[in-house]
């Protein structure tokens, strides 16, 4: 069972799977607002989620160094 300090501001760790999920969750929004077609919204969406692109690749590099198969 995790631990409920994950649930606290700033507890759960910047990893990239957990920025997998937040890419996920900002996906769907950027859909939704797609079909409502709310355009200036989807494009905010848009920024958002490239910067947590970029540092999902920038964590995934990072611990692709520090634990090498």
């Amino acid at each position: 069972m995790k631990s409920l300090d994950e649930y606290n501001f700033g507890g759960r760790p910047v990893t990239s799977m957990n920025i997998l999920l937040l890419i996920s969750d900002l996906e769907g929004s950027y859909q939704n607002l797609k079909y409502m077609g709310l355009k200036e919204d989807m494009d905010i969406i848009d920024e958002i989620k490239r910067r947590y692109y970029k540092l999902y690749y920038q964590k995934k590099k990072e611990e692709k160094v520090n634990n090498p198969l």
